[in-house]
């Protein structure tokens, strides 16, 4: 099986380079609203608009934004109107149609749901993932946030029509191979659908399930390959975040210890993200879950041709190790060519 896609930012392709979409999700978010309550399962159907949550002392749109941490032309990106719009509407918005009015108002009312969502949610991580010799309790956390993010503030937002950009600069295939895009386009129902796995994978996550651990749909690995990708930034970009979970850092065996030839554990820290893709690699159902992500592999093509993008999420048993090295011509009748 090849080795795990390295963890730093995917170079752009040499003939492929895009603006990348606007920053949407978890930048330098504040840290006023934290709380401390119980996991709460239904999460996602909690009325998380910022009216109920501050009243009508919080009608003001300047404020509202403000509270969120977001400048004007950050806001009006995610809102995929001009500066200047976004400027008339929180001066009086009854000076901008009503589709502009709505556009304005779900960018704030999504940047807190995320906000309160991955707030709440933190204290169940250090539960559910405290025992893992896979992902620490940050790293699983951090896994979630990011996927919900891509579903609440890229993909429906795009789904919408509340985003100018094109879909393969939305959440997990900003980084994908343009290739694959070919196949699909700007199919809204494929991109609904691709927001319905972000949800559902990070609500496993939640209660302790990885896509590795049970049988599934190949996108659901394919998620984790893009999470993987931002991640670490996310940690370290918003710390503030991960406080209410207790850090872990890497500890070095004790001379009695008797799984001295098992490393894995020892490796396991919030900041060692390597370990993490060598154990998903490891674990994956799906030879090829990583490829989509490298620039340019040589085996994309045969992929998608054996494999279509809309055949992505039908819940299959997985292609196996070996894969690719059957696929290359690496390997015949499960004997190595160099043999």
């Amino acid at each position: 099986m090849p080795h795990s896609l390295p963890l730093n930012p995917i170079p752009p392709h040499s003939t492929q380079q895009s603006p990348q979409p606007a920053q949407s999700t978890f930048k330098s978010r504040p840290t006023h609203h934290t709380r401390h309550t119980t996991y709460d399962p239904n999460l996602t159907k909690i009325d998380y608009s910022l009216s109920a949550q501050y009243g009508e002392s919080m009608s003001n749109s300047q404020e509202l934004r403000e509270k969120l941490n977001l400048t004007q032309p950050e806001a009006a990106a995610l809102a995929g109107v001009s500066l200047a719009t976004w400027r008339r509407w929180e001066d009086d918005s009854a000076s901008v149609s009503d589709s502009t009015r709505t556009k304005c108002e779900k960018v704030l009312n999504r940047e807190h749901a995320a906000i309160v969502r991955a707030e709440e949610n933190a204290q169940h991580f250090e539960q559910t993932w405290t025992e893992s010799t896979v992902v620490t309790p940050r790293q699983a956390y951090a896994l979630t946030v990011v996927l919900h993010g891509w579903a609440d503030t890229e993909l429906d937002p795009w789904i919408d029509g509340d985003m100018d950009q094109p879909l393969h600069e939305m959440g997990p295939f900003a980084r994908i191979d343009r290739r694959v895009m070919f196949h699909v386009g700007e199919n809204k129902a494929w991109a609904a659908k691709a927001s319905e796995r972000c949800r559902a994978v990070a609500e496993e996550i939640e209660q302790g399930v990885l896509p590795f651990n049970r049988a599934g749909c190949y996108f659901d690995e394919l998620l984790m390959a893009a999470a993987l990708h931002e991640v670490a930034e996310l940690m370290a970009d918003i710390p503030e975040l991960f406080e209410e979970i207790p850090s872990r850092v890497r500890r070095e065996p004790e001379p009695d210890d008797e799984d001295e030839d098992d490393d894995h554990d020892y490796g396991l820290s919030d900041n060692n993200w390597s370990s993490v893709s060598d154990y998903f690699d490891d674990m994956c159902r799906w030879d090829e879950w990583e490829v989509p992500f490298y620039p340019n592999h040589p085996l994309l093509a045969t992929v998608l041709a054996l494999h279509h993008p809309f055949a992505w999420f039908n819940p299959e048993e997985g292609t196996g190790a070996g894969y690719l090295q059957r696929l290359s011509g690496q390997v015949v009748d499960g004997a190595s060519m160099t043999e």
